[in-house]
């Protein structure tokens, strides 16, 4: 089995949720973890916990939609660790409404984070990846990426787009040796999945998938488990 010990990995998203059980079930494996949000708060918490497990990690706070801070996130990791191996693209979003009461602003958004993101954030480390001839690229989508749901319009519209965006990239970086991947969890126990539906998660938490059941799919997929291209349903 692979080593990962000493390779580097970025997890989009990861001050809570699917992002922070990635980035522990990576450190545990011995990866050094960048830590990444919108929210200082919560992603130092993630670093305090990689480090309280002994892990290697830092944070760097970034809006993924905004090319800026895109590069602001690549350039910090760079300095810091000098190499990408793994990015994973799990920040994401959700409005819950019907298309006809969803605003522009609400579906730009929602795309921004949830498409726009992982394009600018494989734009900017696939050059590293290509020229270190490895890597692996790992976008969290969702069964809304397959399966159209009411009320969640602008979510599944990002969702689908974020596979067929892998299955292009996959083709194209296939000669260089990197793996792109998406993920395709369905409920999972996470404060979006109660901001989504509050009822349904209270009444189905305890049968829903565990952030940690995806990070272990993260896990597999970084590991060269599952083929290049591929929407893998979790």
């Amino acid at each position: 089995m692979m080593s990962l010990k000493d390779k580097v990995a970025i997890v989009t998203g990861s001050g809570r949720g699917i992002g922070r059980a990635t980035a522990l079930a990576l450190s545990r494996e011995g990866m050094k973890i960048v830590v990444n949000s919108r929210t200082q708060q919560e992603i130092q918490e993630t670093v305090r916990i990689v480090e309280r497990i002994g892990g290697i990690s830092i944070a760097i706070r970034a809006d993924i939609s905004i090319p800026e801070q895109v590069t602001t996130l690549l350039q910090g990791t760079l300095e810091r660790f000098g190499r990408i191996d793994v990015l994973v693209n799990n920040a994401g979003i959700a409005i819950v409404k019907n298309l006809i009461d969803t605003s522009e602003k609400e579906w730009n958004d929602t795309l921004n984070i949830n498409l726009k993101g992982p394009f600018l954030c494989c734009k900017a480390v696939l050059p590293v990846m290509i020229k270190q001839r490895s890597g692996v690229i790992v976008n969290i989508s969702s069964g809304a990426g397959k399966t159209g749901f009411a009320e969640l319009s602008a979510y599944c519209a990002s969702k689908f787009g974020l596979i067929g965006l892998t299955e292009s990239i996959a083709k194209e970086v296939a000669k260089y040796n990197i793996t792109v991947i998406a993920l395709c969890p369905g409920a999972v126990a996470t404060r979006m999945q109660e901001e989504i539906d509050p009822k349904y998660y209270r009444m189905r938490k305890d049968q829903m998938l565990q952030p940690k059941d995806v990070a272990e799919k993260v896990l597999l997929a970084v590991r060269g488990k599952y083929r290049s291209g591929s929407a893998i349903d979790v």
